[in-house]
């Protein structure tokens, strides 16, 4: 075999490689990249024009706390709809609203009829619709691939998404200071298309819905959450992945006042922080695509959030712009740790009938988190300032850290295994 064709065989068979050697996935994942570039860039243009219509660290909260609570509030009953029904026919049906939004923002903003109080209603309106496309986005991989090639499929999910995230903020920048906010809005409209596009061509490998006779939203919701209760340690992960959220993460979300009103940057300085922020994702992401051993996992989350509560009281402190966009690439990074690490804990630890309503509260933390947490910190820097808000929330978030630890053995011993290895423990 020649140099070349051992290099395409040991890529086809290692890390990454041996999910994209998968057609459907790779379909999959590539047409999420292309939607993710345009949702950063959407995001992007969402936060500029509130700053530049408020110029106020609360509006942005503020703005970053509706998109996130309108999300949040139907992620559960979204995440109890794809336990109980073909996802991929409601990922179809998301994705056409989703176009349908995104278009109906791009029309207001070229006829100049955006005023603030529009703007909240248009985010609302893509946060339900995200809310409902959430929990499909993190079943679907795994009825692509087999089991034992999950851990790279979510590796390559996140390296995408994260490349796009250092990708789409960038451009954004570029799109907007060049063009205008209504060209970012009409990029994010066509880019969805992509993904409507895939949704028709794909095929499950694995159909982890069965059908049965409904039982009540009500009572199969309540049994999600039974399943995390009586799963052991899952729950005291939640909490801390809960406090990554809310505490940790929620700085991206006020980038632009970060820019405009500490540094004098504008939209180039947010441009730079949010590139920044996905490069730190990005590499994180791309380790782990390769990262096959679930065992040690909790461990290591643990050092990674150590290394963060550093850095975010760092980033809290400094008035030099390039030590902030330093700190910006790690804080990426270690949350990005911390979330795909999460995740891959998670999927590999619960069981495929339930999986809709367990990622469905896994993405409440990660969507909501962030959300919830910037509308607190841009409140209180708004009495106060932003450095003594973002020192405040990474003190809380130490205590969530010092709680965790003792724990940390426990959780090990229960989530580093799959669901086959504890039902036969069990038999």
């Amino acid at each position: 075999m020649s140099n070349f064709g051992y290099f395409v065989s040991r890529l086809g068979n290692h890390g990454m490689g041996r999910a994209l050697r998968h057609r459907d996935f790779s379909l999959y994942a590539t047409a999420g990249w292309v939607s993710n570039v345009g949702l950063w860039i959407h995001r992007t243009a969402v936060f500029w024009l509130t700053w530049e219509m408020t110029h106020s660290f609360s509006m942005l909260g503020a703005m970053a706390f509706v998109d996130g609570i309108s999300t949040i509030l139907v992620m559960p009953y979204a995440g109890t709809l794809s336990d109980r029904f073909n996802r991929l026919t409601l990922a179809k049906i998301v994705q056409l609203a989703l176009i349908c939004i995104c278009s109906l923002t791009t029309l207001l903003s070229v006829t100049d009829m955006i005023t603030i109080k529009v703007l909240f209603l248009l985010v609302i309106l893509n946060g339900v619709a995200e809310g409902f496309w959430t929990p499909l986005r993190m079943t679907i991989p795994p009825s692509l691939v087999p089991k034992k090639d999950l851990p790279p499929a979510l590796g390559v999910s996140a390296t995408l998404f994260n490349l796009a995230q250092f990708i789409g903020p960038a451009l954004g920048g570029i799109i907007i200071s060049s063009l205008s906010v209504t060209h970012a809005f009409a990029f994010n409209a066509v880019s969805y298309l992509a993904y409507l596009g895939v949704l028709f061509i794909i095929r499950f490998r694995y159909e982890e819905v069965i059908p049965h006779k409904p039982k009540g939203f009500i009572t199969e919701f309540k049994e999600g959450l039974t399943y995390i209760t009586k799963m052991p340690g899952l729950r005291g992960f939640l909490i801390l992945s809960l406090g990554v959220s809310v505490l940790m993460r929620a700085y991206r979300e006020l980038f632009a006042g970060i820019s405009d009103g500490i540094f004098n940057m504008g939209v180039e300085g947010l441009a730079i922080l949010s590139s920044a922020s996905g490069l730190g994702a990005m590499i994180t992401a791309i380790y782990l695509g390769s990262f096959t051993k679930i065992p040690g996992l909790i461990k290591t989350i643990m050092f990674v959030l150590l290394i963060s509560i550093i850095t975010q009281l760092i980033f809290a402190s400094t008035n030099l712009f390039w030590i902030a966009v330093t700190c910006a690439i790690i804080l990426s990074g270690t949350a990005t740790y911390a979330g795909i690490a999460g995740q891959l804990l998670i999927q590999n630890t619960i069981h495929g009938s339930v999986r809709g309503r367990v990622m469905s509260i896994w993405g409440v933390i990660l969507r909501g988190g962030p959300a919830v947490g910037a509308w607190i910190i841009g409140a209180v820097a708004g009495y106060s300032n932003l450095q003594l808000a973002l020192t405040l929330a990474t003190v809380a978030f130490i205590s969530i850290w010092i709680w965790v630890l003792p724990r940390t053995k426990a959780m090990a011993k229960n989530l580093e295994r799959s669901v086959e290895e504890r039902e036969a423990d069990i038999t």
